[in-house]
């Protein structure tokens, strides 16, 4: 394992975690908030398989630049991933997790162009409940205090039904619970993109879980039906498939998807 660091555009440094020396590079990118030791586990299984797994961090994120879990523009983030991308040999595959899922789609739709993505519960919609109030301060602040950070109302207990990771993640000092009034905007901007791209150009796999109390399956499901992507359903999990009870065999499932 080693540590890389890629400059963006704007010379945000982005960290990256390199795992094994596959032929074959991966990229793999987490949700809000995640940091790459979150992926420990999943980076060696597919390294086992013949991959480089590229675990990144967005800025904002780990050990990246720039202001926890804040971006004026999501283009910023698309940025981050062509950088760290433009590293990777040709050929290479992309994993992506929930709002890294959103990122990731958004990118492909502004002209990524990885072999394959496959994407975890990703943020294409919010099914968590966040109150009025907030919804509204957070557009009516995103111009004029974009940078006021207010609670992402994540709840542990949805990531896994193995409470030990949402214990984990709960007093993890590298996870940051809040987000910014800009970076909300940003994100419904991203979300209304995605919900609107009307073919896909690589082949995309959606692995969703209707009872993933976070993000909202059925706006993924529109989306995969319309572009004619593959979706994988499993039932009963919560929001961090790699993270949840009988992973293992799951994790291995992925990387041959990707692999393939």
């Amino acid at each position: 394992m080693t540590d890389r660091f890629v400059t963006a555009t704007d010379g945000t440094r982005v960290h990256v975690v390199v795992h094994g020396e596959g032929t074959r590079d991966v990229l793999l990118l987490g949700g809000l908030a995640e940091h790459a030791a979150r992926y420990a586990h999943v980076a060696p299984v597919w390294a086992a398989l013949g991959a480089q797994v590229h675990v990144m961090e967005l800025r904002g994120h780990g050990s990246s630049g720039g202001r926890r879990s804040h971006v004026l523009d999501w283009a910023e983030y698309r940025d981050d991933v062509r950088a760290v991308a433009a590293t990777l040999r040709p050929g290479w595959v992309f994993f992506a997790h929930s709002m890294g899922g959103l990122v990731a789609l958004d990118a492909v739709r502004d002209g990524l162009r990885p072999a394959r993505l496959l994407l975890s519960n990703p943020l294409c919609g919010v099914k968590l409940k966040v109150p009025g109030w907030k919804t509204g301060l957070g557009r009516a602040l995103s111009r004029v205090w974009p940078t006021l950070a207010l609670t992402n109302e994540v709840d542990p207990g949805a990531l896994s039904r193995d409470a030990a990771v949402g214990a984990a993640y709960a007093r993890d000092p590298e996870v940051y619970h809040k987000v910014t009034a800009r970076w909300f905007t940003e994100m419904t901007a991203a979300q209304a993109r995605v919900a609107a791209i009307p073919t896909f150009p690589v082949p995309l796999r959606f692995d969703l879980s209707e009872t993933d109390p976070i993000t909202d399956a059925a706006a993924s499901r529109a989306l995969a039906q319309r572009v004619g992507a593959e979706v994988v359903e499993h039932p009963g999990m919560l929001h961090e498939l790699v993270n949840e009870i009988g992973k293992d065999e799951l994790i291995a499932d992925l990387g041959r998807w990707l692999l393939a």
